[in-house]
C-alpha cells in the first residue's frame, strides 16, 4: 500500500529555473527508499515539498491518504519528520535530553511522560549516556543521531533523511547509516533517503534516480545499479561490488551481480572452483 503518491509535480524557484518537471512516484507504506541524483537534480526539492516546506507549482502530493494542502498540512507535519544536513542548525536544547524534549513540548506532551520517551528513543541511537551533555562536547555523527532521537519521539510514520551525512566526516555517516539500516527493521515506520551514496542505495528496498528535475529511473536498486551504461551518461557512479562484476563479465565469465563484499568474495571462490 502507497502511503506516499506524487502526482505530475512540478516546482520552479524562479522563471529561469524549473527544478522539477511533472515528477510522479510511489512509496510503499514501511519500505526503505533512496533517491539518488547529482547535485542540482531536484532531490532536496523534493524532501522540502513532501514536508509541506515548499508548495509546488503544479501537480499533486498525497501523504497517507491525505491530499497535502493547507487544511491537511497541519495534521500531515504530524506524520512525518525530517534530519537535515547540518546538524549544528538543528540543535536547539542546552542538552540531548532538552533537545529531544523540544518537539514533546511543543506537542503538549504530558511531562510525566516525557522522561521515558526521551530515554525510549535515546537508547534507539545509541545517545543514553550523553543525554546531560552539551552540545559543543558532541560530533557532528552524535549530533544527528540526537536529531533522528527528537523526530523519532514524535511517533511520525514517515522519516525523510536529506542529505544527513553529507556534512559528516566517515565515522559520522557510518553512525548515521548505521542508524538508518536499524529503523528499516519497524517495518510502520517508512524511510526516506535523499543521498549522494551509491552504497546506501544499495541498500535501500526502492531507488528513485533523478535527473535535470525529472525522475530518471524507478524501481528496484539490485535492477538499477545493472544499468551502468545509464548511471554513466548522467554522472553517476555504481557500486563497487558491481563494477567488479561488469570486469569479470566482460572477461567471459559468468557471475551474478553481489551486493556486499562477503557475497562477492564467494561469488569468485565458487567462479575459481568450476575451472
Amino acid at each position: 500500500m502507497s502511503i506516499i503518491e506524487v502526482k505530475d509535480l512540478s516546482f520552479s524557484y524562479t522563471k529561469e529555473i524549473e527544478a522539477l518537471k511533472k515528477v510522479s512516484f510511489k512509496i510503499e507504506k514501511g519500505s526503505y527508499t533512496t533517491i539518488i541524483g547529482h547535485n542540482g537534480s531536484g532531490k532536496s526539492t523534493i524532501a522540502k515539498l513532501l514536508a509541506g516546506l515548499l508548495v509546488p507549482n503544479g501537480g499533486e502530493i498525497y501523504i497517507d491518504g491525505a491530499k497535502l494542502e493547507e487544511k491537511t498540512l497541519s495534521n500531515i507535519r504530524n506524520k512525518l519528520g525530517i534530519v537535515f544536513q547540518n546538524p549544528d542548525n538543528q540543535f536547539i536544547g542546552s542538552t540531548v535530553r532538552d533537545d529531544i524534549a523540544f518537539g514533546l513540548e511543543n506537542h503538549n506532551v504530558d511531562p510525566a511522560k516525557m522522561d521515558e520517551i526521551i530515554d525510549r528513543f535515546a537508547d534507539v541511537v545509541n545517545m543514553s549516556s550523553f543525554l546531560d551533555k552539551e552540545p559543543n562536547n558532541l560530533s557532528g555523527g552524535q549530533k544527528q543521531r540526537v536529531a533522528i532521537a527528537g523526530v523519532l519521539a514524535m511517533g511520525p510514520k514517515i522519516i525523510i533523511f536529506d542529505e544527513s551525512t553529507s556534512m559528516l566526516d566517515p565515522k559520522g555517516k557510518d553512525e548515521i547509516k548505521k542508524v538508518i539500516y536499524e529503523l528499516h527493521g519497524d517495518k510502520e515506520l517508512t524511510i526516506i533517503s535523499i543521498t549522494h551514496d551509491i552504497e546506501e542505495a544499495l541498500k535501500s528496498d526502492h531507488t528513485i534516480v533523478m535527473n535535470q528535475g525529472e525522475v530518471f529511473m524507478d524501481g528496484i536498486a539490485e535492477e538499477i545499479f545493472k544499468h551502468d551504461d545509464k548511471l554513466l551518461s548522467i554522472g553517476l557512479d555504481i557500486p563497487f561490488t558491481y563494477k567488479v562484476c561488469n570486469e569479470i563479465r566482460k572477461r567471459g565469465h559468468k557471475i551474478g551481480y553481489y551486493t556486499d563484499m562477503d557475497e562477492l568474495a564467494e561469488g569468485i571462490c565458487q567462479l575459481s572452483s568450476r575451472k
